[in-house]
């Protein structure tokens, strides 16, 4: 079945669906973030965005729209923090093979001569 499209553009961002008797709009879309132009929007206006799907209302004035992002649901409250796991085994590993020694290291100097007897 196809939809009724009742939305009329009234810029490249929004449409409005739904107006009331001052021609303030109480219902419109939008594909981006809502736009705050003075004159368009009645207090209370709700605004879909497409893109998103979020629900916005106009909560300033006509005169200057502020539009705030309604909950989509209620959050219940945090569950309780289970209890902390067991701490895992402390074991050190094997140690691993010695290595190979390495070649000697060259001759130092010879020492001064000791006293004769």
């Amino acid at each position: 079945m196809a939809g009724t499209n009742y939305f009329t553009p009234i810029s490249t961002i929004t449409k409005v669906a739904l107006t009331d008797e001052n021609g303030l709009a109480m219902f419109a879309e939008c594909n981006t973030t809502p736009e705050t132009t003075a004159g368009v929007f009645a207090p209370g206006c709700l605004m879909v965005r497409t893109d998103t799907k979020a629900l916005y209302q106009n909560t300033g004035t006509t005169a200057s729209p502020s539009w705030t992002l309604n909950n989509t649901g209620v959050t219940g409250p945090t569950g309780a923090t289970g209890p902390t796991g067991p701490t895992g085994p402390s074991v050190t590993g094997a140690t691993g093979p010695t290595g190979p020694t390495g070649p000697t290291g060259p001759t130092g100097p010879t020492g001064p001569t000791g006293p004769t007897a």
